[in-house]
């Protein structure tokens, strides 16, 4: 017994970092249950093995297939998500990202499916993979069939993600929607380490390859570094809801993103969904969305046949097929106008979209012309940019508070962060002194001053 958990202890650790190592888009509750977990994992309180083999993915059960119901998919988003779904999958039910979108490409290519209805329960779960499966939803809807985002339970932060990609999104009267936050959590065993008489020693290159390693507390410059990361996915999710939604990133901040779950008409009432309804109101929606003119339109002219510029061949000269590894543009040209001019069409409007993507990063503009200038991957510049504007908001900020006056016994800071009015004040403030947008302002003030920026959504509630 006591050599089987030891070996169960040997094991845990690599489980614990698929746990700790991740940024989790999910409910705070089923968050505490993912800590609990991983604690017992690292004990080697597992039961007698079967607890640690189920969470360790060795149940070897399988994803459900979509089932139609009136020529519209029902395609299931239960439990814990993750990119590839393995150790909830058992305990919580949980579901892949990769297996839900290949099975919402099958459902789009199936003749006998119209529409798609996405039916969740969930609270959430690991950040990647989401900005795919969003992508995938996009996709389905704009290649001529609607997708419907329905919960009768929850449908809570990754799930809203998800969810929020959809054409519409429907919950029952008492269903839970909303969460839109992301975490990260640090496990600190070295006092447990000190107890039981273990002294780690920890070989490394790089200054952040251990910054927040779990042998030591978590310093300053860790908790930076995480929270960096947790920022950068807190922007992902916010720009992503803004996209699908039709709203701009500040509207989001300001209605959406404070984390809050809401229940069924309130949160109909709140903009996180459009109606309320059980399963069958959205699977009858999404037949009436496949039945909209613009629809028919879409599907007709998928069903022409027309080919896309991907798909068609690049001929000419005498053997009427061009060699396209070392075509030219002239010959391109000469040999397939019609291609050439698509090709070149979509190259600028790529070029657009990363110079767009730059500019949306809203660093200085020295920096994002030269960005614009040597062709930077936005996905790089985005993390160069979360860097420079957080050190920027820092100093602004610093700053600001030294400039304001103490009164009564406290400083300027106190006397700032007590109402509304006051993150209001700060919001400004910040926007003026960094040269930011809005919703920057309100990520950067509203971590400095939570009880200020809690009275400002109080604010903002009451109005509606």
């Amino acid at each position: 017994m006591k050599r089987a958990r030891k070996r169960m202890k040997a094991r845990a650790p690599r489980a614990v970092n698929a746990l700790v190592g991740e940024v989790w888009a999910l409910e705070p509750n089923k968050m505490e249950q993912v800590a609990d977990i991983a604690q017992a994992m690292f004990e080697g309180r597992a039961g007698n093995g079967e607890l640690f083999a189920k969470l360790a993915g060795e149940s070897g059960k399988s994803d459900r297939p979509y089932a139609i119901v009136n020529q519209v998919a029902v395609v299931p988003v239960n439990g814990v998500i993750a990119r590839r779904m393995n150790m909830f999958q058992s305990f919580s039910g949980g579901c892949s990202t990769e297996l839900v979108g290949k099975q919402i490409r099958q459902a789009a290519n199936d003749d006998d499916v119209r529409a798609i209805v996405l039916d969740i329960d969930s609270p959430g779960g690991a950040v990647f993979g989401l900005n795919d499966l969003a992508g995938t939803i996009a996709s389905v809807r704009s290649a001529g069939k609607p997708v419907v985002a329905h919960t009768s339970e929850l449908m809570c932060s990754a799930a809203y993600w998800i969810g929020s990609a959809a054409e519409e999104m429907i919950c029952t009267a008492d269903a839970q929607v909303g969460s839109i936050g992301v975490a990260a959590m640090h496990f600190d065993y070295s006092e447990r380490d000190r107890k039981e008489g273990v002294r780690r020693t920890v070989l490394y290159a790089g200054h952040y390859k251990r910054l927040a390693s779990d042998e030591k507390p978590l310093s300053e410059e860790g908790r930076e570094y995480l929270q960096e990361r947790v920022d950068h996915y807190y922007s992902l999710f916010v720009d992503a809801v803004a996209r699908h939604r039709g709203m701009s990133a500040e509207e989001v901040l300001e209605k959406l993103a404070d984390g809050s779950t809401h229940i069924g008409h309130e949160a109909q009432k709140r903009g996180f969904v459009h109606s309320i309804g059980n399963l069958d109101a959205a699977i009858s929606r999404a037949l009436e969305l496949s039945e909209s003119p613009n629809q028919q339109e879409q599907e007709e002219h998928m069903s022409t046949g027309t080919s896309s510029a991907g798909d068609t061949d690049a001929r000419g000269g005498d053997s009427g097929v061009l060699n396209l590894s070392s075509v030219t543009a002239d010959q391109l040209s000469a040999a397939n106008p019609e291609l050439a001019a698509e090709l070149g069409a979509r190259g600028a409007s790529a070029e657009r979209a990363r110079v767009v993507e730059l500019f949306e990063a809203q660093a200085g503009a020295e920096m994002t012309l030269e960005a614009v200038k040597s062709g930077a991957d936005p996905k790089d510049f985005y993390k160069a940019a979360l860097a420079a504007e957080r050190k920027g908001q820092a100093d602004a900020l610093a700053e600001f508070e030294k400039t304001m006056s103490g009164s009564a016994g406290q400083d300027g800071k106190d006397l700032s962060a007590t109402a509304a009015d006051g993150f209001e004040g700060l919001i400004a403030a910040h926007m003026d002194t960094a040269k930011c947008s809005k919703g920057d302002a309100i990520i950067a003030v509203a971590r400095r001053h939570p009880d200020a920026h809690a009275a400002w959504l109080a604010g903002k509630n009451q109005e509606k």
